[in-house]
């Protein structure tokens, strides 16, 4: 702090300062210093802007050729940059998702190889979102303090390999520890990926970009069923070493990591983001990173494109403290719960909360359906009767699982087509629900768009106890996978609403920590009690569903955006 003031005061000695230039001084100080915790403040970018604010002040100018980021970006123009990256992203976000996902296919095709119960099929799909859980909040401060490509690269990679040691494991119990690392691993390609997306395009073009990227996990929604009808409807398997096989479910995990191992090499090519260097004062990286993008975008240097033989980048201030840099050890987490802790003060503290609950509910109904979707269909194939509904049929002894011959009990972990089929409808539907919701989201409102859908998912819930027509039963289905699963993105743009600008990075990185701790809680419950009490299940989905519609209802969400 001391050096801020010296700085100050030298800046004011060195000449008569207008009444103007002293008061911009004095904001400066109370809204980026005094307010900033003091070991956050003696770090290179808060000294290099200060430099940067007192050395121009008395022109009340930058330089000519000293420009912003944003400005440089919109000269150098939208191209193959931003149009790869977008790429890059999508497949990056495929391996997220399909990393999850596929476990719902994987817990049916490796049960008799694993000999799981119901129980134990549930902790294998919870370990993955455990591991996204446990680390997704700290890897968003992580990326800010070495950057977010450095993350991308490490979360990616460490991931990729992870999954493909998964090919090769004979235990379930160290194939879910794998699982929970893998999942760790890429919790810090979720954290970073958006702010990488959105750091290489102008302000107007980035919302776009991360709607256009989030729609990859309706991709991800039908390459996932798709790839597994593709691989296990053939049944091989090759002898390896002694009673290791490897059969068809293990390929599908190679499949999984394909796109991510894909997009990260084509990364390596790409620079840190500009933006991000700018806000550790590294000019010169910035400068490269700028001159690339240009390069590639334009086939000119970026001196070219702007008719100058030199340049020099307004410097980004970093409002957000670096907790990870001045920190070791147990400190580093207690000084993330400080920073979290403003969250829940008041006035937007209550809403906060609430915003929470209704994430949690939202993703405990969508995903933990979503999960055990395959499962359902499975065991609703393999019956006979059609006249069934979904709970006669799960409650009754499963005919395509167990078969009686000769008094020895034969295990099958065969996949009805159906199965694959009617997951791929899912997929095809959140694809098209993402479009009609960006159509009527603004014409109707966020909350009414939120209020209706939810309704209908209850509805949609309640019916599933009474329809056995295995058409309407899909239907039904897919609404209540469907509604609350859309509602997730209308839900973190109203928490971005109800909290303050410094907070809001924070705000929706815990937001969708808790979410999928209902992920984690929705796969193990029904892992338990699905069978078992089938009708309490789908009664419990509808009271969660009940409590989210009561606090939506009672947040103060703005129709507009």
């Amino acid at each position: 702090m001391s050096t801020i003031m010296t700085a100050l005061n030298e800046t004011v000695r060195l000449g008569a300062l207008s009444e103007v230039q002293t008061q911009y001084i004095v904001l400066f100080f109370h809204r980026y210093i005094l307010t900033t915790p003091t070991h956050f403040v003696n770090n290179a970018s808060w000294t290099f802007a200060l430099k940067v604010k007192m050395q121009y002040l008395r022109g009340d100018t930058f330089p000519p050729n000293m420009l912003e980021y944003d400005e440089i970006l919109e000269k150098i123009g939208y191209g193959k940059t931003q149009w790869i990256l977008l790429l890059i992203s999508g497949l990056l976000t495929i391996t997220s998702v399909a990393a999850q996902q596929t476990m719902s296919i994987v817990v049916i095709a490796s049960r008799c190889e694993f000999d799981t119960t119901e129980a134990e099929m549930g902790v294998m799909m919870a370990a993955y979102v455990a591991g996204v859980f446990l680390s997704t909040y700290i890897w968003g401060y992580v990326c800010d303090a070495i950057g977010r490509r450095k993350v991308l690269l490490y979360g990616t990679f460490s991931s990729c390999a992870l999954l493909f040691v998964l090919m090769f494991v004979t235990s379930v119990w160290l194939f879910n520890i794998i699982n929970l690392l893998s999942g760790i691993s890429l919790g810090g390609v979720s954290a970073a990926l958006y702010a990488y997306l959105s750091e290489f395009n102008i302000p107007r073009h980035r919302a776009v970009a991360i709607n256009y990227s989030t729609m990859f996990v309706s991709v991800t929604a039908i390459y996932v069923p798709a790839t597994a009808w593709a691989v296990l409807s053939y049944d091989w398997s090759i002898p390896i070493v002694g009673d290791f096989v490897f059969r068809p479910w293990r390929l599908l995990m190679l499949l999984t990591l394909l796109p991510g191992v894909i997009g990260g090499l084509v990364l390596l090519h790409y620079p840190e983001s500009p933006k991000y260097l700018l806000s550790q004062d590294k000019e010169d990286q910035a400068i490269n990173a700028v001159d690339w993008i240009s390069k590639f975008n334009r086939g000119l240097s970026i001196t070219q494109v702007l008719s100058c033989n030199e340049i020099r980048l307004k410097p980004e201030i970093q409002t957000e403290e670096n907790i990870l840099s001045n920190s070791k050890g147990w400190h580093i987490i207690t000084n993330i719960a400080r920073a979290t802790k403003p969250l829940f003060h008041k006035p937007h503290g209550f809403n906060f909360v609430l915003c929470n609950v209704a994430v949690f509910c939202m993703f405990f109904s969508s995903n933990g359906i979503q999960l055990w979707f395959p499962e359902i269909v499975n065991r609703s194939s393999n019956e006979g009767n059609q006249s069934s509904t979904v709970c006669e049929i799960l409650s009754s002894p499963e005919q395509g699982q167990i078969k009686s011959m000769n008094s020895t009990n034969i295990c099958s972990d065969a996949i009805s087509t159906n199965t694959y089929i009617d997951n791929m409808i899912v997929g095809v539907a959140f694809l098209v629900g993402f479009l009609i919701q960006g159509v009527i989201l603004n014409p109707i409102g966020r909350k009414n768009v939120l209020m209706a859908a939810l309704a209908l998912s209850i509805f949609s819930g309640l019916l599933l106890h009474f329809v056995s027509n295995p058409i309407v039963v899909l239907i039904l289905f897919c609404l209540v996978i469907l509604l609350p699963g859309l509602s997730i993105s209308i839900m973190l743009g109203a928490i971005v609403d109800l909290v303050p600008t410094n907070l809001r990075g924070k705000a929706v990185s815990l937001c969708m920590s808790l979410g999928r701790l209902g992920i984690i809680a929705a796969t193990n419950l029904m892992g338990i009690i699905l069978i078992q009490y089938c009708t309490m299940t789908f009664a419990l989905l509808s009271v969660i569903l009940i409590v989210c519609f009561v606090v939506v209802y009672y947040l103060p969400i703005r129709n507009s955006a």
